[in-house]
């Protein structure tokens, strides 16, 4: 069940929601113009995260100089406050306006797991813009009953501990649905499995972020970016008990608010491979995705909070 939100804040998040709608009607190249300048301003002055930043990178690539590792640092601020900025300017404007600045190919992939399997698991991490995924769907008029967009695609998500942020967040999610004209809806991790149970027989996609910071400490071990790495046991566990196929979605940052979305296929049958193996080529992948666009990732993220022993 979701949780129950105060009316007051309802009312309060859709003003937040209108707020957002109309700053996000100024052209890409203005909030880009804005998002150097708050690159400048919490990179260089406030120094937003840059240990954790300059760690993360610094450990992930140790044959990198100092100098390069601050290099990249600077860099990833404005490819941080790009994210924000560009999620507002999409808000405002029409799903053809960013099928313009998103090129997309794989997706036959989905198509025919889809048509042999009824669900198809996408895993993917925080690459390129995730909250743009969306114009990875076919539009309307080309659509057929074969098409995975024809059918429901939710999109997991972690809830927000604070209730206002969470409502705030699903409204945004959920204009991208309006958007693209399909059916589905944005889907808390907890209730994924639930869910699945009970329309097994009906077609849909289900989309994970899967690089996450983990927190059991039974969670699978990886070597993720030249470091002992936890990785999130629910992907490989949900593909296993439903016996659905894993496909990695890459989504790759050309240029400055320009990205390139591709689908490619993990496995078809999860149940019958050795433990542990969709959860290392997720991460196998994620990592040469990195290792070729090392500004494409989240690393302000405290990924690696928690340190494995040795043993």
């Amino acid at each position: 069940m979701y949780r129950r939100i105060n009316p007051m804040k309802k009312f309060f998040a859709s003003v937040v929601y209108c707020l957002l709608y109309v700053i996000g009607l100024m052209p890409l190249g203005v909030h880009h113009f804005f998002s150097s300048i708050c690159a400048f301003v919490i990179g260089k002055i406030f120094r937003y995260r840059y240990s954790v930043i300059v760690t993360n990178i610094a450990r992930s690539f140790p044959q990198m100089k100092y100098e390069e590792v601050k290099s990249l640092a600077s860099k990833y601020y404005t490819h941080m406050c790009d994210l924000f900025v560009e999620n507002f300017w999409n808000l405002s404007h029409s799903a053809s306006a960013l099928r313009k600045h998103i090129s997309v190919s794989g997706v036959e992939v989905v198509d025919e797991l889809q048509e042999k399997y009824n669900h198809v698991l996408l895993v993917m991490g925080h690459c390129g813009n995730w909250e743009l995924v969306s114009a990875a769907i076919i539009p309307p008029e080309k659509r057929t009953e074969k098409s995975f967009a024809a059918h429901p695609v939710y999109m997991v998500y972690k809830a927000a501990r604070n209730k206002f942020s969470d409502l705030i967040f699903k409204k945004l999610r959920m204009s991208e649905y309006k958007k693209f004209q399909f059916s589905g809806e944005v889907l808390e991790s907890k209730q994924v499995l639930r869910h699945a149970l009970k329309n097994r027989d009906s077609k849909a996609i289900y989309v994970l972020i899967s690089d996450q910071n983990s927190i059991g400490v039974h969670d699978p071990i990886v070597n993720f970016l030249n470091q002992k790495t936890y990785m999130l046991p629910g992907p490989e566990f949900l593909a296993s008990k439903l016996k659905m196929p894993v496909v990695y979605l890459r989504m790759d940052k050309l240029s400055r608010g320009k990205y390139h979305i591709e689908f490619e296929k993990i496995t078809e049958e999860p149940h019958e491979m050795e433990e542990y193996f969709v959860t290392k080529e997720f991460a196998r992948r994620l990592e040469g995705d990195i290792n070729k666009n090392k500004i494409n990732w989240l690393w302000s993220h405290r990924r690696w909070k928690r340190n494995i022993p040795a043993d």
